[in-house]
């Protein structure tokens, strides 16, 4: 059964129909998120798709009774594959126009949602509020979750799990449990193989998708099952010939800083590229400032000093339809 929140968001909905027709016809063609180039087409069997249904509803112990609710847009793979699910199992699958402030009513459970990170304060706010229904499960894809809305979410007891997959994967192939450890290790799902090529990137063997995928993820592989990543091997900043994950920078120094920000670089005559903070702040004139003393200080005692960001930038952080990080805008 689908049904919509409202009937007036018809171009959602028309989103939804037209999966269910791609899903019947056995290929599905999908699109990459865009955050680090122009989107690219991606056709998806249905031999994948089954199998990626198959672990996530063995995972979250999914049945025909089930309710699923999507948050995300059908136009990326988080929302087709919800969809997939709903179909798969026979079960009531609810959605709605993506927004930061998801509508879906207080008086009805749900097994599974499906949010992007922006969402959460929303979701938050409604749990405050005692105006959010009994949900089994949060799946939150798309970006990193920030460390504040991580203890946040933690502190609430909301049942969260942050998910690592792309469009190549037809959605996630491992998850993580919320919580204030930013160090936690993604686990992954059955019928799922790990490897490391020469980069450091992590190589996936997929049950259902035919040969490797190459990723371009830096991870550091914990066990057979788990996986801690890094960064992305095309954001890495070259300064005097050090290499600095911006991620990497960014989760140990995010307790420093109270406001939405990300570790990025200029061009330096002297040392190919500096590394800076960027706030964001949509007033801001994009001129580098100095970084404070204080925060100075407290850089040079956790840094070496190729990772110790040498400015600050005020701008706008950019970010697609989404909500992954566009970094090198």
């Amino acid at each position: 059964m689908v049904q919509s929140i409202s009937e007036s968001w018809a171009k959602e909905r028309q989103h939804v129909w037209q999966f269910c027709r791609e899903w019947a016809s056995g290929e599905i063609i999908a699109h990459t998120s865009g955050s680090t180039g122009t989107p690219k087409p991606i056709r998806l069997s249905r031999e994948s798709i089954d199998a990626s249904v198959r672990r996530t509803v063995d995972v979250f112990n999914l049945t025909s009774g089930s309710h699923l609710h999507s948050c995300v847009s059908t136009r990326y793979i988080g929302g087709k594959m919800m969809v997939a699910r709903a179909l798969a199992l026979g079960c009531l699958f609810t959605f709605e126009t993506p927004s930061n402030r998801p509508s879906f009513p207080a008086d009805q459970a749900i097994d599974l949602l499906a949010i992007v990170p922006s969402m959460v304060d929303h979701i938050l706010l409604r749990h405050s509020q005692g105006t959010l229904p009994r949900i089994g499960a949060i799946i939150i894809g798309g970006a990193p979750l920030p460390q504040k809305i991580r203890n946040q979410l933690t502190y609430s007891g909301i049942n969260a799990y942050e998910t690592y997959g792309m469009t190549e994967t037809a959605s996630h192939i491992a998850l993580r449990h919320v919580s204030k450890n930013p160090e936690e290790s993604f686990t992954v799902l059955p019928g799922i193989d790990i490897g490391i090529d020469s980069r450091g990137c992590l190589i996936l063997k997929v049950d259902g998708i035919h040969g490797k995928i190459i990723t371009n993820d830096i991870v550091n592989i914990v066990s057979p099952e788990k996986f801690r990543v890094l960064g992305r091997a095309d954001n890495i900043i070259v300064t005097g010939g050090m290499k600095t994950v911006p991620e990497d920078v960014e989760r140990k120094i995010a307790h420093l800083i109270n406001e939405n920000f990300i570790v990025s670089s200029i061009p330096s005559d002297k040392w190919g590229e500096e590394v800076v903070i960027v706030i964001d702040d949509t007033g801001g004139s994009g001129i580098s400032e100095d970084i404070p003393p204080e925060l100075a200080h407290a850089l040079s005692e956790l840094l070496p000093p190729h990772e110790r960001p040498r400015a600050i930038i005020r701008r706008p952080i950019g970010r697609t339809a989404n909500g992954k990080l566009i970094r090198k805008s």
